[in-house]
């Protein structure tokens, strides 16, 4: 097992495969590095590959005091210190992306290309999404309203899926209580407030850096369409939209998440 110390916080990644860049795996909120546990496997064949769990989640040490973004950051930077990774890679899931962003803004080119999954990279503005996707947030930080809110998630994210993943994200979403939960949503809620839309903050990197984002939810068709048109005038971004049915297809359909990230990797 591995740990590394941010700010006094024992935080755990799991640390297999050889090589430079190194891949690191980023959870969103409320789920831990296992996720990426059959993805990492099939990726640590030619790359080494780190998956991590926050503070407060999985293998690693709840903190004694709030914690939100910014520790979030400390915590990745202690990962890739600790495991002397020099050239890394963030594989970041959902509202991971965030952390992903502000690692290559304080790595610089130590972070060569990004690689986020089931992220929403559009704009609320522009998003038909958008209103049920902010209720949501608003409705996670009511202590009434809370649980009957992320079953409605759970219920949307893992609608058709295998009884596998299903069983695996329930068991580790439905052990974080309402305080875990209304800190997600506050900081979900406050970045997206500070930082707009995540395309134009991937934009405004400099210099560009290559990014692929793989998903599977949602279906919506303007969804897939909005980030093809980025990507048509922006050549360092690449979408691929994958036939699978939840919410977390680095866990459901590994091999194809596998395959889409090595094709990825493949491109100059």
């Amino acid at each position: 097992m591995a740990f590394a110390d941010s700010e006094g916080t024992r935080i755990y990644y799991d640390d297999r495969g050889k090589g430079e860049p190194v891949f690191v795996c980023l959870p969103g909120w409320c789920v831990h590095h296992t996720i990426f546990a059959p993805l990492a496997e099939r990726l640590s064949a030619r790359h080494r590959v780190l998956a991590m769990d926050w503070r407060g989640h999985g293998e690693s040490q709840a903190p004694k005091r709030d914690f939100g973004h910014a520790e979030m950051v400390a915590d990745v930077l202690a990962v890739v210190q600790a495991s002397g990774a020099q050239s890394a890679i963030p594989i970041a899931q959902a509202h991971g992306g965030w952390v992903a962003v502000e690692l290559r803004r304080r790595l610089g080119e130590r972070v060569p290309k990004m690689i986020f999954t089931s992220w929403n990279p559009i704009s609320t503005s522009r998003n038909a999404l958008a209103a049920p996707f902010l209720a949501a947030m608003q409705a996670l930080q009511d202590s009434v309203r809370w649980r009957e809110t992320v079953e409605q998630l759970l219920t949307m994210w893992l609608r058709g899926a295998p009884t596998s993943v299903d069983t695996h994200i329930r068991n580790e979403m439905e052990s974080h209580g309402f305080e875990d939960w209304a800190r997600a949503a506050r900081e979900i809620t406050s970045l997206y407030a500070r930082e707009g839309d995540p395309l134009r903050a991937l934009s405004e990197l400099r210099p560009p850096v290559p990014a692929l984002h793989v998903y599977a939810q949602p279906r919506a068709l303007e969804y897939l369409s909005t980030q093809e048109s980025f990507a048509r005038d922006h050549s360092w971004f690449v979408v691929r939209r994958l036939e699978a049915v939840s919410h977390f297809p680095m866990l459901e359909v590994p091999d194809e998440t596998a395959g889409v990230i090595s094709e990825f990797m493949s491109q100059s």
